[in-house]
């Protein structure tokens, strides 16, 4: 049995999308209960083994599609995302988990998930909307790169599943929705769907969504802690806000790298761009410790090296595709850079004249 995730196809830098790393240790401790060597299966997906235990690491949607396929490979089972779904516990979503745990209903979980669904996983986007007088929809909208989901169907089947599963801890193992709507291909063996969340389970549908009954959702649980669930809120607030601090670098990088053979470099034009105030702009990165123009100078080295290497482009063309307003001024940047002239930069490293 042969599955095809297009895992050759990598997203770029500005494509990224990451989910929270407790999500590695379930993927992994669901691969050794198959008889796999899940440590062995992360590293060969490129997650350094060091960060599977790092409560703050994240993990990149490239490294998440490259496990997928290997886990199903290694196991020929099409429903391992339901499999990995049974091994999550509150910490495999960071303090998120324990806020979850401690909601006084079902509802207020689902409402908690929506709010910090960065959190969970910045590639999709999370949504609860009434369907009826006694029905409530949760829904997963992927977010696309270009026309490249960035949350693969076994991820899919993983997350809503992990929200059963979670459910079902919380209130009653007998706990389940009224019905599943997958836009997943019809698997070969979709009873295991069925089985797993125990209700109808409708796929190749227009959205990925669990169905679940008013009167269930509202109950209130036993579990509930109003100051338990908002002291862990406090801390996934604080962790959201230091990962988009630090996820500045990227947003300017990425900013950057679209805008600069417009000629836009400018600290105001990569801040209306990322419709952010420019002070505000400059003061995140100052607190990354770094400044446009270091993060520009470094980009366009590493883009000019390249462009000296491997394109056939002119220097001209060169220095105005990298925001530069004179080809002068690219040359002695690059000499200031490497320490040589673009011309015998490119003699050198690919024997063109």
């Amino acid at each position: 049995m042969s599955f095809d995730l297009d895992t050759e196809q990598l997203l770029t830098s500005s494509q990224i999308s990451t989910v929270v790393g407790g999500w590695s240790v379930a993927v992994a401790r669901a691969l050794d209960s198959l008889g796999c060597d899940g440590d062995s299966l992360l590293k060969d997906a490129g997650i350094d083994l060091q960060q599977k235990l790092d409560v703050n690491a994240r993990f990149s949607a490239n490294h998440t599609r490259k496990l997928w396929q290997l886990a199903l490979t290694e196991t020929g089972q099409e429903d391992i995302g339901l499999q990995v779904a049974q091994f999550v516990c509150p910490t495999t979503f960071h303090a998120l988990g324990f806020s979850l745990w401690a909601s006084n209903s079902l509802m207020e979980a689902l409402q908690r998930m929506v709010r910090f669904d960065l959190l969970l996983n910045d590639g999709c986007t999370l949504s609860i909307s009434p369907a009826n007088d006694n029905q409530f929809c949760f829904s997963m909208e992927v977010k696309l790169a270009e026309t490249q989901a960035l949350v693969v169907p076994t991820g899919v089947d993983y997350f809503l599943g992990a929200v059963v599963k979670m459910f079902r801890d919380m209130s009653t193992p007998l706990f389940s929705p009224s019905s599943v709507h997958l836009s997943r291909p019809t698997p070969t063996q979709p009873d295991a769907w069925k089985d797993y969340f125990q209700c109808p389970v409708h796929f190749e549908s227009k959205s990925n969504s669990l169905f679940f009954d008013a009167a269930e959702l509202t109950a209130t649980l036993a579990t509930g802690n109003s100051q338990l669930a908002e002291q862990n809120d406090k801390l996934v607030e604080d962790y959201l806000a230091k990962m988009q601090m630090q996820d500045i670098c990227g947003q300017v990088r990425s900013a950057l790298i679209e805008l600069m053979p417009l000629g836009i470099t400018t600290m105001d034009g990569i801040a209306e761009s990322l419709s952010i105030p420019a002070r505000t702009l400059k003061y995140k990165l100052n607190q990354q410790g770094t400044t446009l123009q270091q993060l520009r100078d470094k980009i366009r080295e590493e883009l000019a090296r390249q462009y000296l290497q491997h394109s056939p482009q002119s220097f001209t063309q060169i220095a105005y595709s990298l925001g530069f307003s004179d080809p002068a001024h690219f040359n002695r940047a690059f000499k200031r850079w490497s320490g040589e002239t673009p011309t015998a930069y490119r003699k050198r490293t690919n024997g063109s004249s």
